[in-house]
């Protein structure tokens, strides 16, 4: 009886091991292009996704041809699809797309053509409380801006720092221009994005709520990061 199962066994270990080397000639070439199909045959290694080929790039000189809305129109798409395909989903609030620990807003002017992306960082998730350390989430998120950045060269950035209301003032006012200089050198160091690509880096308290209270308010606590065109091309 044993005999007749190891041998039962040895049969079918035989076909499937011929099937797996012979994989290749006897399946529908629809079928062994996909992924599925290639990671149990091991024929071929599946082509993998690289980090950052939803983001798409533009060309120098694209600005010109193309004018700054749907520079940034192409912008907007790959940074929303980036995000969303390395594990940071949106959902659709108010007008804005809002993920976990970052928001994404269209920055339009009155006829609607979009002039500028602003990023938000919940500050809660940037930096510890009352320093300007990065954490390895900020620098998560700082890491897409940068990716955008470089693979979009004709824009430029502000980034501003902002807290609650919650102590002195004077304190606060230091605390954000701290943060939003750790962002600046995260893009300079680690991303190569060149000086003169950072119109402004500025910290300002609460000088400018979200939300209109003296508590302790997590919408106010925040920076942001603001990316648009060198010019503005029609």
């Amino acid at each position: 009886m044993r005999k007749r199962i190891s041998l039962s066994i040895l049969i079918h270990s035989t076909f499937l091991l011929l099937f797996v080397i012979n994989c290749n000639s006897i399946v529908k070439q629809e079928w062994k292009d996909s992924v599925a199909f290639q990671k149990f045959c091991g024929c071929v290694t599946p082509k993998e996704v690289k980090a950052g080929d939803h983001l798409g790039s533009l060309p120098e000189g694209s600005l010109d041809k193309l004018g700054t809305s749907e520079y940034l129109e192409k912008l907007y798409k790959g940074l929303r699809s980036d995000f969303e395909h390395s594990g940071t989903p949106f959902e659709e609030v108010g007008g804005s797309l809002v993920g976990k620990g970052v928001e994404l807003k269209r920055i339009e002017d009155d006829e609607k053509r979009l002039r500028e992306l602003l990023i938000v960082i919940d500050g809660d998730v940037a930096f510890p409380s009352g320093k300007s350390t990065l954490t390895p989430k900020a620098k998560e998120l700082i890491a897409k801006v940068g990716d955008a950045m470089e693979a979009y060269p004709e824009t430029n950035c502000r980034i501003g720092g902002h807290t609650d209301s919650v102590g002195a003032f004077a304190m606060n006012l230091k605390l954000s221009k701290e943060r939003s200089q750790s962002v600046k050198l995260e893009l300079k160091l680690i991303h190569r994005i060149v000086e003169a690509r950072f119109k402004e880096v500025d910290g300002f308290a609460d000088l400018h709520k979200i939300v209109d209270t003296m508590l302790a308010e997590k919408k106010n606590r925040r920076t942001e990061v603001y990316v648009g065109t060198v010019r503005i091309v029609y």
